[in-house]
């Protein structure tokens, strides 16, 4: 393999008189250039030895001036360019475990690494380097959906928040995971949202949420919807919570236990939903404790008699589980999006990818005259 030791520019015309002496220090004694021509005479066909030059070469960065202008720094980003591209993975492998605590790292070198097939190429550097930029990250992340290098990508020191909602948007859930656990995670509240909307379905977010530091007061109280006892004791017990937020989850709490203790045992779900529609209490908060306590038989009487349409639509709608279907029909019973996310999650069991979301974090995404059409087609007109 020839790692480049010889200068492309082209020589200069000879001058008369004697050669000069070789200057001491100079290139010829520099420890990148000593190290190479080691490597070449031990035998650069040997895999071990370009294991070796990967590391000592790698050893050597720290103190090579970060120009990359002057030979030898240029000898030895070459080489260890090569190195990258090299065609067994072990001398790949040795190369990035070797380079991803480097904060000096070459940017191409790193790049390189961290798109690599083999994971155990590309896993340490995506997890440790700190030369990969946000836009290195997102490139990763778009061009790539294997769970173990998002889940490497969300390990990191530091997450910015364009990263983080580029890794909770590809709904892979060990990733995802991964992510409510980094506290050095910076996640925007409108990724915090949609995650605990889908946490509905995905219970182990839950706890992951519930203990998120610099959680939202109002995603808190949203959790507290529709989390266990023993994660409602967690949220109350958080620190950072003012006694106001406390008392709200307290309430949320208390409203939830008494949905099930003032249930009337012999009044059937759908019979409950037409006594309280007409008594004006057959709200959100209503249907969303209904779907906490999985009482999908007043979920889908609250939807007919708010939309005002047949109870078999209804069942028609909820079965298909088309999310477009599901989020007109909430639209038409006058729910909120975050309702209607809760209903594709709990009531008609939609997966997190194939759900849809909330633009700019509350509205819904489509329009009155799509949603119409939508519910046409299940034989709800007007």
């Amino acid at each position: 393999m020839d790692y480049l030791f010889a200068d492309d520019r082209p020589a200069p015309e000879p001058t008369p008189g004697p050669a000069p002496r070789p200057k001491p220090g100079g290139i010829g004694t520099h420890p990148v250039v000593e190290i190479l021509s080691s490597s070449e005479k031990a035998g650069m066909d040997d895999d071990a030895v370009r294991e070796l030059l990967a590391d000592r070469l790698c050893r050597l960065l720290p103190e090579l001036p970060p120009s990359g202008r002057d030979k030898v720094t240029a000898l030895a980003l070459r080489a260890l360019e090569q190195l990258a591209r090299d065609h067994v993975t072990k001398v790949r492998a040795a190369l990035a475990s070797a380079i991803k605590d480097i904060a000096c790292a070459p940017p191409e070198v790193v790049n390189t690494l961290a798109r690599d097939v083999e994971r155990s190429v590309a896993e340490p550097v995506l997890h440790y380097c700190a030369t990969l930029t946000d836009n290195d990250l997102l490139s990763v992340i778009a061009a790539r959906g294997e769970s173990w290098a998002l889940s490497a990508i969300a390990r990191r020191h530091r997450v910015s928040g364009a990263v983080s909602a580029a890794i909770a948007d590809t709904g892979d859930p060990e990733a995802t995971g991964i992510l409510l656990d980094n506290s050095g995670a910076a996640i925007p509240d409108a990724t915090l949202e949609r995650l605990v909307e889908h946490a509905v379905e995905r219970r182990e977010w839950q706890g992951k949420l519930a203990r998120r530091p610099g959680l939202p007061r109002r995603l808190a109280l949203r959790l507290a919807c529709f989390v266990d006892r023993s994660l409602l004791e967690t949220l109350r017990s958080r620190p950072d919570f003012d006694d106001e937020t406390v008392e709200d989850i307290v309430t949320a709490t208390r409203r939830r236990v008494d949905w099930v203790e003032e249930r009337d045992p012999n009044e059937r779900p759908e019979h409950r939903a037409v006594r309280l529609h007409r008594m004006g209490l057959l709200d959100e908060i209503a249907i969303g404790d209904a779907l906490s306590w999985e009482e999908m038989g007043f979920v889908r009487a609250a939807l007919a008699l708010r939309a005002g349409v047949a109870p078999v639509a209804v069942d028609g709608i909820i079965a298909s589980r088309n999310a477009r279907a599901v989020t007109s029909l909430a639209w038409r019973a006058g729910l909120s999006m975050r309702a209607a996310m809760q209903i594709q999650a709990r009531a008609a069991n939609i997966p997190p990818r194939s759900m849809l979301n909330a633009r700019q974090g509350t509205d819904y995404p489509l329009t009155p005259p799509d949603m119409m059409r939508t519910l046409a087609l299940y034989g709800v007109e007007g």
